[in-house]
């Protein structure tokens, strides 16, 4: 199993619509649909002196502010899961505009306020445990200027 996501960076405009792709591949295609989760890491918070935009610091690589602070200090919740065609929505997003669209991307409709941050996207299947089955992508959302 290998997951990728081929924009690690994405800066959306205020009620812009918003897509995140990730990418995966089966070692040994067939068996039960995986299990597709995106789940929202809010940004580590700001520290101390350091400047307001310190907790959107981006790093050499993809994903490197995810583990900047521990989960308790931020805000984590599951965007939406797939398997097959069915999407479940999580509670903060019901009600909006979001959706798993194809395989693995996760449509965000208007981006809000409350969206900057780390997306995970984590990829299940009972018949292919072998290899990187996650892959983040930062979503930082500006308002007009």
């Amino acid at each position: 199993l290998q997951v990728s996501v081929p924009e690690p960076r994405t800066v959306a405009l205020l009620f812009q619509p918003v897509l995140l792709r990730c990418h995966f591949q089966l070692s040994s295609p067939g068996g039960p649909a995986p299990i597709v989760t995106w789940k929202y890491k809010s940004f580590c918070p700001a520290t101390g002196a350091a400047s307001p935009g310190a907790a959107n610091t981006w790093g050499d690589s993809p994903g490197e502010a995810a583990g900047a602070c521990p989960d308790s200090a931020r805000t984590v919740r599951i965007v939406a899961t797939k398997q097959g065609q069915q999407v479940t929505l999580g509670d903060f997003y019901l009600g909006r505009d979001v959706t798993i669209r194809g395989a693995a991307e996760l449509s965000l409709g208007p981006a809000a306020w409350g969206d900057s941050g780390l997306y995970l996207c984590t990829v299940t299947s009972t018949s292919d445990l072998q290899g990187n089955n996650e892959a983040v992508a930062e979503l930082v959302v500006l308002g007009e200027t």
